[in-house]
């Protein structure tokens, strides 16, 4: 009887355990497609880099920069081109003794629009990682890497 008692509570442990990193897991890809659609507008929430700033590796080819987050919003709005991607296969892990850093990997497709909305460059296509924490109770990226996809396009800022 003791056996089945514990069995029990291991089990509903893990349960609960799950649903809570799933919920995180939901709240991080929400907020990498909200991040990718408010690109496309030219709108970047402050929220989306680290208060702090993070490091960044364009698909352009640059090397790693850190940016601050004023920075990164500058380099959004301020680019001559709009970037109309799309986040797809967003896979989540949580790392960290507190599980409170969040890695995703991810592909960006779409296309780069000049300021007429006229297609700059198609089959925009990168692979995706970002380290990401919680900072005022919304997931911020720390450091960010995008490589272009064989076959596809990298990012062109001008």
């Amino acid at each position: 009887m003791r056996n089945r008692i514990l069995q029990f509570a291991l089990l509903s442990t893990a349960i609960f355990v799950t649903q809570a990193f799933a919920g995180d897991e939901e709240e991080v890809i929400a907020d990498i497609v909200q991040t990718w659609k408010d690109f496309s507008l030219k709108n970047p929430a402050t929220e989306m880099s680290h208060s702090e700033g993070a490091w960044m590796a364009t698909s352009e080819g640059g090397l790693w920069q850190f940016l601050t987050a004023e920075e990164f919003n500058s380099m959004v709005i301020d680019a001559a081109n709009i970037f109309d991607f799309k986040p797809y296969h967003i896979n989540v892990r949580f790392v960290g003794e507190k599980q409170d850093v969040a890695y995703a990997a991810y592909y960006l497709a779409g296309n780069i629009l000049d300021a007429d909305r006229k297609v700059v460059v198609r089959n925009y296509r990168t692979r995706a990682s970002e380290v990401l924490v919680q900072e005022n109770g919304t997931w911020v990226s720390i450091g960010g890497h995008y490589s272009p996809l064989y076959g596809g396009s990298g990012v062109v800022f001008d």
